[in-house]
């Protein structure tokens, strides 16, 4: 089978029709005549140019403070860099998701408003946790002498928590788009809602122990959201793993949560 025919059999690509939205698109001749790149494929590029802006965004963000030694500052500023950074981390290991919908969708009238809105929906749900977050690390009256060390400690607890049977549940719900594939309003916007709202309390499921840690380490650590991020990707994207291979994974995220606190405490 070859390249062309392998994309255009999870719907990629597709034969062009005689007036075509993109000539440019156009990309994949084959024997059955020209292909050009599905507009669900184009809707899920969309949400990848998304992350990669909000990418740059915190880069440049970071680039110009400190590590967050001071705590998480005004609600205001939070909210908007948690809700970027969300964008940048999460939009990516979410574009399984963002294709099946408008893929199933397509053929209905305000596909792409829903896509969209099924993608702001699930970016809510992040940011509604991490809202929880800040509160409640500003009434335990962190940061906290020691917070080096609650941070790895968090890192710690959200590997073993890797193991646990609800983690796993939620983890192959994200991977095997249960949002999308269950009961769904007929009306498609309800519809996306519902879909971009499972979707992301599956990833809370998934994540949050990970989040948790990326707040108490500081929103501002680069080196570390990369990190996270990485895990993440592994989480949701990677095929099921077997017990071993998540242990293996478990282990590795106990060792980072160790190794950061470590590192931070030992005087420089």
């Amino acid at each position: 089978m070859s390249h062309a025919q392998m994309l255009s059999a999870v719907g990629l690509i597709r034969t062009s029709r005689r007036r075509g939205f993109c000539p440019a698109c156009r990309l994949f001749p084959t024997g059955d005549g020209p292909q050009e790149v599905s507009a669900p494929a184009l809707i899920s590029v969309a949400f990848l140019v998304v992350a990669a802006i909000a990418w740059t965004v915190t880069i440049a963000r970071m680039s110009s403070m400190d590590d967050m030694t001071m705590g998480l500052g005004p609600i205001g500023p939070f909210v908007v860099a948690w809700t970027v950074m969300m964008a940048a981390m999460m939009f990516p290991s979410a574009m399984p998701l963002m294709f099946e919908f408008a893929r199933n969708a397509e053929r209905r009238r305000g596909w792409r408003v829903a896509s969209a809105l099924l993608g702001t929906t699930y970016l809510g749900v992040w940011l509604a946790f991490g809202v929880v977050c800040y509160l409640l690390y500003h009434a335990l009256g962190m940061p906290w002498p020691n917070q080096a060390l609650v941070g790895g400690a968090a890192l710690v607890i959200a590997g073993l928590y890797a193991l646990t049977p609800f983690k796993r549940a939620s983890e192959a719900r994200c991977r095997e788009l249960c949002a999308v594939h269950g009961p769904l309003p007929l009306n498609l916007m309800r519809s996306a809602m519902v879909a971009g709202g499972r979707y992301g309390l599956s990833c809370l499921g998934c994540s949050a122990g990970l989040m948790v840690a990326m707040v108490l380490i500081g929103v501002s650590n680069l080196i570390w959201m990369i990190a996270l991020t990485a895990v993440i990707l592994i989480y949701k994207l990677a095929p099921a793993p077997t017990l071993r291979w998540a242990s293996a994974l478990s282990a590795a995220v106990v060792a980072l949560g160790m190794l950061y606190a470590g590192s931070a405490s030992t005087p420089s």
